[in-house]
């Protein structure tokens, strides 16, 4: 069903894949539209348990299209990259995952992933803080979990 990884000299283990997600700062979600165009847009994520996690608005194009075609692909490059001088690349360490996105219906565990979403991008951020700020825009966001069936990894760091 998925393409193997063809440079397999850069290979990552499965370990260092998760590893690679969990620390990217951020990821860009690919999903399709309904008239069948790609559509490509930067998120927060988190992962946790073999899922991503993300958040968006309860509205407007991405919303749609994942409730509309829920097979997505997630990318993420690690932190560490920089340029390699007299080599013509760039190390670099990436992640690629394939799964299903759903909306995560139980109002428990939207508000324990939102949590932890704010905590992992303002690790400084107090209890107090973030319950405020969760609260402020809670009735207008959602999550959403893409359940991960292949994920790779490669790079040259």
């Amino acid at each position: 069903m998925f393409a193997k990884l063809r440079r397999t000299d850069k290979a990552k283990t499965a370990q260092e894949a998760e590893q690679i997600l969990s620390g990217a700062p951020w990821g860009t979600l690919a999903l399709t539209l309904e008239d069948g165009y790609p559509y490509s847009v930067p998120v927060s994520h988190l992962y946790r348990e073999g899922c991503i996690y993300f958040h968006s608005a309860n509205a407007g194009q991405k919303y749609a299209a994942l409730l509309q075609s829920p097979k997505v692909c997630f990318s993420a490059v690690g932190e560490a990259t920089h340029l390699l001088p007299g080599q013509f690349t760039v190390a670099y360490a990436s992640v690629i995952a394939f799964g299903q996105a759903t909306l995560v219906e139980d109002p428990d565990e939207v508000l324990e992933i939102l949590e932890l979403i704010t905590k992992r991008y303002d690790p400084a951020a107090t209890a107090q803080s973030t319950g405020a700020y969760l609260q402020a825009h809670l009735a207008r966001c959602c999550v959403f979990k893409i359940t991960v069936e292949q994920l790779t990894g490669k790079g040259v760091i």
